[in-house]
């Protein structure tokens, strides 16, 4: 009797045990997390649209000449800039190739006394630029590092203070050029990217037609930056 009562309270244990280990199975239980590696491959795909904000800071320099060659001014200049981005990348194993434009508001300024005429100054300040590059970068783990190069536009606005004599006005132009680089961007999430550029820029020079800043002679200016620049890129 003892004995049958052993060998029944073994079968109920036994089944109990059972159902416990198909309910652990089932759907209803905890999924387990997917591993490193496929939350890495999901971080790496730089491929697809993104938007941005930009920021930094920018020395330069602005070689005016006058219109039979003369040196006039060389003049210093720094600031700082802050704008919008947007561009694509296409991804293929780790290189990434891609277009960006980007368009700031800027204030990279400077002054100076100018040649031959030490008690007038010669300023000068490059107010909105804006870029349109090709990008081709090589990722690394959640890192992308990239060269870039392109097309520039700026615009930018020189005088004379104070007014004297034959030199009595200002000029603005809008000056076309080239633009290259080197940045990384680093994936924060798999939508937030962090980066870090340089850009150097490098403007046709544009000519102040005779009248403008001087009734006797045109002038020549011929401005260049270097941009250090940090932004935020939201991919989508």
């Amino acid at each position: 009797m003892s004995t049958k009562f052993f060998l029944a309270g073994m079968s109920a244990g036994f089944i109990a045990t059972a159902a416990t280990a198909a309910d652990l199975n089932s759907a209803d239980a905890p999924q387990p997390l997917p591993p490193q590696s496929a939350v890495a491959d999901i971080i790496d795909d730089w491929g697809g649209g993104y938007v941005g904000v930009v920021g930094g800071g920018a020395v330069g320099e602005v070689e005016t000449q006058t219109g039979s060659g003369t040196l006039f001014s060389e003049t210093p200049l720094r600031g700082g800039m802050a704008g919008v981005t947007a561009g694509y990348n296409i991804q293929n194993g780790n290189m990434v190739y891609g277009v960006e434009a980007d368009v700031s508001w800027a204030r990279i300024k400077g002054d100076k006394a100018c040649e031959g005429f030490p008690s007038q100054t010669c300023r000068y300040e490059l107010g909105w630029q804006g870029t349109a590059r090709a990008r081709i970068g090589v990722t690394m783990d959640r890192t992308l590092l990239y060269v870039t190069g392109g097309l520039a536009v700026a615009e930018g606005k020189g005088g004379v203070d104070p007014i004297v004599g034959a030199i009595d006005g200002d000029d603005k132009q809008t000056y076309f050029g080239y633009v290259a680089g080197v940045g990384a961007e680093y994936a924060m999430t798999d939508a937030l990217r962090f980066k870090a550029e340089y850009l150097y820029t490098d403007y046709r020079s544009r000519t102040s037609p005779l009248g403008t800043v001087s009734p006797l002679d045109s002038y020549k200016s011929d401005p260049s930056s270097h941009l250090f620049r940090v932004g935020v890129n939201y991919r989508f």
